[in-house]
């Protein structure tokens, strides 16, 4: 049997893990909780997630992170929002991260408001920041968000004045 360069540097490093790093025990695997992924993630796949930095580190918008108490790739929109660009999932060596097709935008979640949200008093920074033009700000009565444009991109909760921000993505496993 003869293995590509990609399955032999896999396996290499995914064996070198097992070595290096103890495994987690269940009850840190936040079996219950739910995130948003990075496009492309094949949740089934999520715990052969070598864990590697890879995905993070091709991720040019620095929104993918890997949480010690959690299984494989989550987006943390802190800081900047999906571009879709599938580098992560390019770089990703398990295929816990799939590429799409060129220009495909799948769904990561839901932008949902919450408390503590300034649209009411004028503020219009998520709708201004969102890409796909669905959050619509009522003067005097909040936002809403079309279900069917918004891909969870988390441009919105980046942007977003208030912290901890007052419109936060939800993964699309709770939708």
């Amino acid at each position: 049997m003869s293995l590509s360069r990609k399955e032999f540097l896999t396996r290499g490093v995914l064996s070198l893990r097992e070595l290096l790093v103890p495994p987690r025990s269940p009850e840190c695997r936040d079996e219950g909780r739910q995130f948003v992924r990075p496009p492309g993630c094949i949740l089934e796949r999520v715990g052969e997630c070598g864990e590697c930095d890879l995905c993070r580190n091709a991720c040019p918008e620095q929104v993918i992170t890997l949480p010690a108490d959690v299984e494989g790739p989550v987006m943390d929109f802190s800081s900047g929002g999906c571009s879709f660009c599938y580098l992560c999932s390019g770089a990703c060596p398990s295929g816990v991260l799939a590429s799409s097709l060129e220009g495909e935008q799948s769904r990561l979640g839901l932008a949902t408001p919450t408390t503590g949200c300034l649209a009411a008093g004028g503020c219009f920074t998520c709708s201004e920041r969102c890409p796909q033009e669905a959050i619509k700000v009522s003067w005097g009565s909040g936002i809403t968000v079309d279900r069917e444009r918004c891909i969870g991109c988390g441009s919105c909760e980046s942007s977003c004045p208030v912290r901890p921000a007052a419109i936060r993505v939800e993964p699309v496993a709770v939708l």
